[in-house]
C-alpha cells in the first residue's frame, strides 16, 4: 500500500489584539485534499472559558475550510446566485479534519478577541498546502473548483 504524500501548509494572523497561528496537515485522496490535522496556536490573552474558547476555535476553523474549499457567491446584474442552502455549497461532517488540537499561549494578559482570529488564517494555511502539492499559488476561493483542480 502507497503511503500518501502529506503537504504541510503554515500561516500566522492578528486581529482583535489576538495571534493565530495554524498548520494543516493535507494529503491527496482520488485527486481531492483532505485534511486530516489542524494545529492551532493562539495567544488571547487569559482563557476565561476554556471548554468555549477549544469550541470558537474549532467552529472558525472548520468553517473556514469550508468557505476556502466551497464558498462561492456570485452575482447577476446585483442578485446574489444564490439565495439559499440548497444551492450554496457547505462542508460536511465528513468533511472536517479528524484532528483539531488548540493551544492557548499562558500569560496574564487581559482577554482579547477569539470570535474571529481562527477563521482568516485557515486559507492561507490551505492555500500554502495546496501549492506545495500543486505548484500553483491559490488567491482566490473556491479553491476547489474544475479551473483549481484541473
Amino acid at each position: 500500500m502507497e503511503t500518501p504524500i502529506v503537504s504541510v501548509g503554515v500561516s500566522a494572523y492578528f486581529c482583535h489584539n489576538s495571534y493565530a497561528a495554524q498548520v494543516v496537515d493535507m494529503r491527496w485522496e482520488d485527486n481531492r485534499p483532505i485534511i486530516d490535522r489542524v494545529t492551532c496556536a493562539i495567544d488571547c490573552g487569559i482563557v476565561v472559558n476554556p471548554d468555549a474558547a477549544v469550541n470558537l476555535c474549532e467552529g472558525g476553523i472548520v468553517d473556514g475550510i469550508g468557505n476556502a474549499f466551497y464558498g462561492e457567491l456570485t452575482f447577476k446584474e446585483g442578485v446574489p446566485q444564490k439565495n439559499n442552502f440548497d444551492s450554496y455549497r457547505m462542508i460536511r461532517m465528513s468533511e472536517s479534519p479528524r484532528i483539531i488540537d488548540v493551544h492557548f499561549v499562558e500569560n496574564n494578559i487581559d482577554p482579547t478577541g477569539l470570535g474571529e482570529p481562527t477563521f482568516p488564517p485557515i486559507f492561507a494555511a490551505i492555500a500554502n498546502a495546496l501549492y506545495k502539492t500543486t505548484g500553483k499559488r491559490h488567491y482566490h476561493q473556491p479553491y476547489l473548483t474544475e479551473k483549481v483542480m484541473g
